[in-house]
C-alpha cells in the first residue's frame, strides 16, 4: 500500500512539474519539396527550428530522433546549434549522446535537422521528441518533418537547330569556407565564366547581390547575422550554376 501510495505521489509530481512547462516549438510541423538541379552523394537539406522555453523554470532540453518512412539511403540527424557545428556528420555517431540544453525562463535555442540524401530523389519523415533530462519520461513537446526531393526537369536547349554546347557540370560549382566568417569564395572548374552572385536568406530574400567575380577578394558577407544562407551562383550569360547553402558565423565555425 505504501509503495502504491509513493508511486502516485511520485507520478502527480511529475504531471505537476510537466503543467508548468510551456515549450514553444517554431515550426513544430514541416511538409516541404525541394528542387534540385543537381543531386549528388553531399547534398544535405538542413531545417532549422526555435525552441523557447516559456515557463518559469529551467530545463534541460533533451531532443530524440523518432525516423519515419523514407528512402533506404536517406539519414536524418538532430543537433543543437549550441553544442554542434556546422558541417554536421550524419548520421550521428552513436557512442556521443548529445548534451542537454540548458534553458532558463524565456532562453531559446536552435536546433537543426539535416538529412543527408546520399544523392537519392524521394520522400521522408522524421520526428522530434524534446524532453526535460530532470524529467524522465515527460515529453514536453514534439516536431514532425516531411521532405521531398525532386530533380528539375531539363530541356533539351539546341542553338541554330543543332545541339547546343554543353555547360560545366553545374556539381563541380563549390563555396569555401563554409561556415564562413568574414568573406567566402566561388570555386568553378575551368571553362566556366562567373558571372552575378546573389546571397539570399532561408525564405528566398535576397540581401546581397554581387554583380561580377570578385577574384583574389572574395564575397564579403561580414555585416550579415549569422545565420544560413542561400548562394545562387550564375554564369557570364546569367543562367544559373547552382545554389547552394552557406553558414555564417562571425564568432568562430
Amino acid at each position: 500500500m505504501r509503495t502504491a501510495i509513493t508511486l502516485f505521489l511520485t507520478l502527480f509530481s511529475l504531471f505537476c512539474h510537466a503543467q508548468d512547462i510551456d515549450l514553444l516549438i517554431e515550426p513544430a510541423n514541416v511538409t516541404k519539396e525541394v528542387t534540385v538541379d543537381d543531386l549528388d552523394k553531399r547534398y544535405q537539406d538542413i531545417t532549422n527550428v526555435t525552441v523557447t522555453n516559456r515557463s518559469n523554470r529551467t530545463i534541460d532540453l533533451v531532443q530524440e530522433q523518432v525516423d519515419g518512412t523514407m528512402p533506404t539511403n536517406w539519414t536524418y540527424g538532430t543537433f543543437s546549434r549550441r553544442t554542434e557545428t556546422a558541417p554536421f556528420i550524419v548520421p550521428r555517431n552513436k557512442v556521443q549522446e548529445a548534451a542537454p540544453v540548458r534553458l532558463g525562463p524565456g532562453e531559446m535555442a536552435t536546433f537543426s535537422v539535416v538529412l543527408s540524401s546520399g544523392g537519392s530523389t524521394g520522400t521522408g519523415t522524421v520526428g522530434v521528441i524534446f524532453t526535460d533530462a530532470n524529467l524522465p519520461g515527460v515529453i514536453l513537446g514534439t516536431g514532425n518533418f516531411t521532405t521531398r526531393i525532386v530533380r528539375r526537369a531539363n530541356a533539351a536547349s539546341t542553338e541554330n537547330g543543332r545541339p547546343a554546347a554543353r555547360r560545366p557540370n553545374p556539381t563541380s560549382v563549390a563555396l569555401y569556407p563554409n561556415p564562413a566568417r568574414e568573406r567566402f569564395f566561388v570555386e568553378s572548374p575551368a571553362g566556366t565564366n562567373l558571372g552575378r552572385v546573389d546571397v539570399a536568406n532561408t525564405l528566398g530574400k535576397r540581401l546581397l547581390s554581387f554583380p561580377k567575380p570578385s577574384g583574389k577578394e572574395g564575397y564579403d558577407i561580414e555585416k550579415l547575422p549569422d545565420g544560413l544562407y542561400l548562394i545562387s551562383i550564375y554564369d557570364d550569360r546569367g543562367k544559373k550554376l547552382k545554389t547552394l547553402r552557406l553558414l555564417h558565423r562571425r564568432f568562430g565555425a
